[in-house]
Order: C-alpha cells, then sequence, then structure tokens
C-alpha cells in the first residue's frame, strides 16, 4: 500500500509511505526558500513521488494531517512573513477589536487586513479561488467547503481520484505520529498532546494498547502553548518561529527575580487532577500578559514561563501515570519541542521512559496522518519507527559538479578532491568552520549531519565565529553536540540510559567537562541538547566524528544547521554554494570534493 501524507499546516510538508515504511519526506520550505510556508506542498510532493521512485497512479490514499483547519491562514503564511511589527498589528488592530470592542470581526477580515503582506505569495496560491467558493456560513461549514476544495486541488495537481483523499484530524496525527515515531515503542503508553491549538482541542491525554489509540480526554482551554507564543512576541520575538530562543534565554533568569512572573502566570491555568483547567478568566492572553508583566525584565520573564510551563506539564502527567498507572510516556504537539521540559519528566522518577519525535509539532503532521491511514488499512505491524530522517533528496556529483562549475568555484577557491575523514576531523581541530553537504537531507528543523556547519566543540572562538559571521544568532543561544552514542556516558549524565538521537532532548553534560567543551553547552545552565549517532544511521558523518576523536580524545563535535539567519536549511548544491559564498564558512565540504578559501588551509 502506497500513502501520500499531505499537511498544509503552518509547517507544510509531504511524506511517501509504503508498505508502512516511511521513504521520504520534505518540508515545503526548504524548496520554496521561505521559512514556514504554509501554502499547499506542491513542491513537496512532487518531490517526495520522484524521491521514493513511484507512479502517480500507484498511490492508494492521500492523507491530509488536519480536517478542520482555516483555509485564509494558509493563505496569510502569517509565521512565514509577518514581522514582529505585523504581530503586535494583529493584536491591536483585529484581536483588540474583536474581542474588547465586541466587534464583529471574521476570518476573512483578518485576511483582508493583512492580505498585502503576503500578496506576492497569495497570487499564485492554488487556494486562492476558494475565496469565491466560501459558504461565509459557520466556521464547521467553511471547513467542510475547504475539504472538499483541498481535494479538488490534489486532484488537479496529481490527476488522483477524489475518492482517495482523505482527512484526519489534527491531534490524532500528532498521537500517532508521537507513537509511531519510536524506536522502541511500548506496548502501553499514556499519549499526552500540548500544543498552541488542533481542530478542536490544544490538549489531550490518551492510552495506547493492544487495542490501538483511545483519547481519554481533551480540552481547548489549556492555553500553554498560546502563552508561550504570545510570551514570545512580548519578548519582541516571532510566536510561532522563536519559542525556542525563550527556552534558551530562560536559565539566565533566577527564581529570586523571577518570583513575582511566576505567581502571575500561575493565574492564568493550573492543575485540577488529571486536568489542565483555567486559574482566571482571562478576556485576551497578549494583552493580560502585557499589562502584567510590563515591570518585569525579560530574562525573568523567560525563566518564569519555562518554569510555569515544565510545574504545570509535569504535574499533569503524574496524575495521570497516577490515575491510569500506566509509566511509559509519549509527548507530542508543539508542546513537546520544549527540550527542557522533556529533561524534567526524564528525570521524573515515577516516570520509566519517554519519546517526544523530532519535529513533534506541526512540522510532522502528513507522517501522522500517512500512519493514521496505514493503521486503518491493517499495515500498523509493518510500521517502523523512526531509525534515522535522512529522507530529503540526495544529489550526484555530476549535479554538485555543475553548480561548481557554473559558480566558477575552481577558478577562485582551493579544490580538494575526495577529501578523507581524517583530513576533515583534522581540519575542525585546526579551528576551521565546515559546511557539510552530504547524502539525503535530514527531514524536521534538526540538522543531523548532512546539511549541517559542523566545527570544534573545545573552543568559544567556533561559537563566537558562527554567530557573529555567518549565523547571525543570539548571543544566549547554545550550540548542539553530535556525538557517539557508544561514547555518550563519558560526556553527559543519562541515568535512564534514554537514546536521543534527533535532539530533542535536554541532558546535563558531566561537570569535569564544563569547561573542556565549552561550544557545544548552554552556558548558564551546563546542560546539551545532543544527537547520539550510530554507525549504522550515518556511517560517514561518524567517521568524522571518530576520526575527531582519534586526534583530541572528545567523540564529539560542534553541530549546528547550514544555513543563513532568517533562512531555511539548505536542500541543493546550488543552495550551499550561494550560503557559503554569503558567509564566512571556512569551507565547504561534499563528499567528493572540499571547497575551501584562500589562505585558510
Amino acid at each position: 500500500m502506497i500513502i501520500l501524507g499531505i499537511s498544509d499546516s503552518h509547517e507544510s510538508h509531504a511524506c511517501i509511505l509504503i508498505d508502512g515504511v516511511l521513504v521520504s519526506a520534505i518540508a515545503e520550505e526548504r524548496l520554496s526558500r521561505l521559512k514556514t510556508d504554509s501554502s499547499y506542498p506542491k513542491r513537496a510532493i512532487e518531490s517526495v513521488i520522484s524521491i521514493a521512485g513511484i507512479k502517480i497512479e500507484d498511490i492508494d490514499i492521500v492523507a491530509f494531517g488536519g480536517a478542520n483547519d482555516l483555509p485564509y491562514l494558509k493563505m496569510l503564511r502569517e509565521a512565514a512573513v509577518f514581522s514582529v511589527k505585523d504581530w503586535v498589528s494583529l493584536q491591536e488592530d483585529y484581536w483588540k477589536p474583536k474581542l474588547y470592542e465586541k466587534k464583529n470581526l471574521s476570518e476573512i477580515d483578518r485576511f483582508n487586513l493583512f492580505r498585502n503582506k503576503a500578496e506576492k505569495y497569495i497570487k499564485s496560491d492554488l487556494y486562492l479561488d476558494f475565496i469565491k467558493l466560501d459558504p461565509k456560513t459557520s466556521k464547521k461549514e467553511r471547513s467542510e467547503a475547504f475539504n472538499k476544495y483541498r481535494t479538488n486541488v490534489v486532484n488537479k495537481h496529481l490527476g488522483i481520484e477524489i475518492s482517495k483523499v482523505k482527512f484526519y484530524r489534527h491531534e490524532d496525527c500528532h498521537k500517532t505520529y508521537g507513537y509511531y515515531s519510536s524506536p522502541n515503542r511500548p506496548k502501553k503508553a499514556l499519549i499526552f498532546t500540548c500544543e498552541g491549538g488542533g481542530d478542536d482541542s490544544s490538549a489531550t491525554v490518551s492510552i495506547f494498547n493492544e487495542r490501538g489509540i483511545k483519547e481519554q480526554w481533551k480540552s481547548n482551554e489549556v492555553n500553554i502553548g498560546r502563552l508561550y507564543a504570545y510570551t514570545t512576541l512580548i519578548l519582541g520575538m516571532k510566536p510561532n518561529q522563536h519559542e525556542f530562543k525563550v527556552m534558551g534565554l530562560a536559565p539566565y533568569g533566577n527564581p529570586i527575580h523571577g518570583k513575582e512572573a511566576l505567581d502571575f502566570f500561575r493565574t492564568i491555568e493550573k492543575n485540577e487532577g488529571t486536568k489542565i483547567v483555567k486559574a482566571s478568566q482571562v478576556p485576551d492572553l497578549y494583552f493580560y500578559i502585557l499589562k502584567n508583566l510590563r515591570s518585569e525584565r525579560f530574562d525573568n520573564i523567560a525563566w518564569a514561563l519555562q518554569a510555569f510551563l515544565e510545574e504545570l506539564i509535569e504535574t499533569w502527567i503524574v496524575n495521570n501515570i497516577k490515575k491510569y498507572n500506566i509509566y511509559d510516556i509519549i509527548f507530542s504537539g508543539g508542546v513537546g519541542q520544549n527540550i527542557k521540559l522533556m529533561r524534567r519528566l526524564m528525570l521524573n522518577p515515577i516516570i520509566n521512559s519517554i519519546w517526544a519525535g523530532p519535529i513533534s509539532g506541526d512540522g510532522s503532521l502528513a507522517i501522522g496522518a500517512a500512519w493514521m491511514a496505514g493503521t486503518q488499512n491493517d499495515i500498523q505491524n509493518n510500521i517502523e519507527g523512526l531509525n534515522n530522517i535522512y529522507l530529503g533528496k540526495s544529489y550526484s556529483e555530476k549535479e554538485i559538479n555543475v553548480e561548481i562549475n557554473n559558480q566558477k568555484l575552481n577558478d577562485n577557491f582551493v579544490i580538494t578532491a575526495n577529501p578523507s575523514s581524517k583530513l576533515v576531523a583534522k581540519w575542525i581541530a585546526l579551528g576551521l568552520i565546515i559546511g557539510r553537504f552530504s547524502g539525503r537531507m535530514e527531514f524536521g528543523q534538526r540538522a543531523l549531519g548532512n546539511r549541517s556547519i559542523i566545527a570544534d566543540p573545545r573552543t568559544n572562538n567556533s561559537v563566537t565565529r558562527i554567530n557573529n559571521v555567518i549565523k547571525q544568532r543570539d548571543f544566549w543561544m547554545p550550540f548542539t553536540p553530535s556525538l557517539l552514542e557508544k561514547s555518550s556516558d563519558s560526556i553527559i549524565n543519562n541515568p535512564k540510559n534514554i537514546f536521543s538521537p534527533f535532539m530533542t532532548m535536554a541532558f546535563d553534560i558531566k561537570e569535569t567537562l564544563k569547561n573542556k567543551l565549552p561550544a557545544v553547552i548552554h552556558p548558564s545552565d551546563g546542560t546539551i541538547r545532543p544527537q547520539m549517532l550510530k554507525k549504522d544511521f550515518n556511517k560517514p558523518y561518524f567517521e568524522i566524528i571518530k576520526e575527531f576523536k582519534n586526534l583530541t580524545n572528545f567523540p564529539v563535535i560542534l553541530n549546528t544547521s547550514f544555513n543563513l539567519h532568517g533562512e531555511p536549511v539548505v536542500e541543493s548544491p546550488k543552495d550551499a554554494i550561494s550560503t557559503f559564498l554569503r558567509s564566512d564558512l571556512d569551507v565547504l565540504l561534499f563528499d567528493h570534493v572540499a571547497i575551501s578559501k584562500k589562505n585558510i588551509l
């Protein structure tokens, strides 16, 4: 059975599932070059079909992640095109009149108010003609009409029969992805989802057992995901994109100066047994936060928000564990991408195991939808966990050489043919910053070696150079390590022997290494977010780290995504070369050739 998964959420993407095996997946942003693109993923669909080597007529099911979506928000691409100023304007010019002045404003009014921000994308959007067909009635009727329209878009794009197109509830896609992405799936598990919002809820609790996944509780009044987004905005950063920056900032605050902010967050929602409920009636989160925290320092706000998130979610999970006597946990949805929360849960003694899949937010809905379609067609026993996520396209030496010749790199740079792993490790140890482009691209937000910038973890000079002249990252944000999985116990404290191959969880670094690996730890709290690498996951990358260990005695290198600030991770050789030429990278590394700037080597 061949299933095409599609998500047109704010991280739109597509995937192909063949007899339960995920063979290809790619985000639209990598091809459109618009970060957090939320359009119908036409390029991604065509790419995953090509990568899988299948014919369109072989597709049995088209599975959409999300059955109750908002067409105008997809066309606006708010997360992709809005500046911080635009997000503030949305609150002042749309939500404030709607909530406080009780003006009768609709989703269409919101679209028209900000249409000019995304006009160059909207005019060619495949969903644009829905405006003419919009029944302009209830949200439910609009959603049903839009699903018919989405079905017709797929039909026109691919020629696939309308009867093959199915829609799956947003939250159920998260649950399914969360459970089936685990390489070591427990026979019984508690599955939690928590996010800004889905089709009908923002948090759920479910049980997985031999009968499948059964939801026990849901609520659309859990505001922690929304709270994090609005606080991100109030701190001057983009919601739905920069929450990780707030998480990175949080350790710089402290409980003494952050107490008042924490006490304020506790007025918004609270634990009530196995549920999360409102602690008070708040007309609008943004203005409520803005009013009450205007005298608090930015770092203490970030600390208090993270502390509140952790205590609220941990209590929620522990209370459900005690009720159901199930000790293995799956966490999915956008809040599951909070690695410090995952660390807190991992350390809780009542929890036996915990798993959050890579890109557990909306960026994996298509995979969840495809797996849902598979389970409903009795192929669940064939579904493999995500042993690796190198699911994008690879490029041949010929294709790479064409781009090198097009840019005339042979004339202006030093070319090294067939660089060995030992030579690359030597370059890293000498302090060179390398952009590595190899094999199939990773799926998700984390670069895992194939579209990565790699550097020496032993010196803060790596951080300074990458931040200042390549990535322009915020000064407080830490970089991450790739480390050899069999050596991980020598680097981190991991009492439950948690395997974390996709940078989804924070760990404490060994106390003796805090001053020896400064480039890959959070300088305030001493944690790291590792990629634990097994040899069979990515042998060429493994060999580079192994050779670095032979040179330095450290089985770890700095790894960050191969892109410039505000751009998606590079997908093609053309993207890689463009980034190399526009940055201060020392070396651009392909498998068969390395290109370095003069006077570097």
